[in-house]
């Protein structure tokens, strides 16, 4: 098994991804071949089940983009599961703690280091036995930090040996914050997105922003994160709409400006 987007953060490069919300696997075909490094299956607010991920995996593998999967809570059992459908690394949401961190980590690694149960279902059919030899270097633990008791620890937090990136939900942030849901230029929010970069650097793990448009994404990686997801593929289907709904009403404007034909 190899995660080249794991790879990427590991040596500084930035890389961008797309998160996926929608059951059509058709979609997460033609995302995953427009290259993307990475799509996120998304089960915590998505809305996708785990019996989705057994045909939307499938569906991109054998292109470059990296499958991860959010899970909806940091659960050993639904971790491992995830992985066991073929995701190559688990975002964690709401990581509080070292503690909770240290439970994540646990759950993305076989013994001795971690406590995954061994089932690789899909690993075991694309890598063989070679993927239980790998899998403990190439599986990515991501934790996100969206509260104000995860920004507290958040330096511990980077530090949990095996914790690979720390992610920041921006929405949820804002509300741990106790500021408006998108008040991205507060000075609270600012102070708290470079208290987590600079507890990324100080550990020498990945810095991930969610990113809901092409705009915050540009924005993100401009300021130093690794990695960002550029949308979603409900927003792209949306921009997309608006685009040809632009064209049509362009269309109808000009043709009302016509000059009418008298009778």
């Amino acid at each position: 098994m190899k995660n080249s987007s794991l790879e990427k953060w590991r040596n500084g490069e930035s890389s961008i991804g797309a998160w996926i919300s929608l059951t059509d696997l058709h979609t997460a075909e033609t995302l995953a071949h427009m290259d993307f490094d990475w799509v996120c299956f998304d089960l915590q607010h998505g809305l996708l089940s785990y019996s989705h991920l057994l045909t939307l995996i499938p569906a991109i593998t054998g292109t470059d983009t990296t499958p991860l999967v959010r899970v909806s809570k940091n659960d050993a059992g639904e971790i491992g599961r995830a992985l066991d459908a073929g995701a190559h690394g688990v975002i964690v949401p709401m990581v509080n703690s070292v503690e909770e961190a240290e439970m994540a980590v646990a759950a993305c690694r076989y013994p001795p280091v971690g406590g995954r149960s061994c089932g690789p279902m899909r690993g075991i059919l694309l890598s063989g036995v070679e993927y239980l030899a790998t899998a403990n270097d190439q599986v990515a633990c991501i934790v996100m930090i969206e509260t104000h008791e995860g920004l507290k620890n958040v330096e511990a937090i980077a530090r949990a040996p095996g914790v690979d990136a720390l992610f920041i939900g921006p929405i949820d942030l804002c509300y741990g914050l106790g500021i408006t849901p998108g008040d991205f230029s507060n000075p609270r929010f600012v102070l708290a997105v470079e208290t987590i970069k600079e507890a990324c650097k100080a550990a020498g793990c990945a810095a991930g922003f969610f990113g809901y448009s092409a705009e915050l994404a540009r924005s993100a990686l401009d300021q130093g994160f690794t990695f960002v997801s550029a949308g979603t593929d409900i927003n792209f289907f949306r921009e997309g709409a608006k685009s040809a709904l632009g064209i049509s009403s362009a269309v109808s404007t000009l043709e009302m400006s016509k000059p009418s034909v008298g009778y």
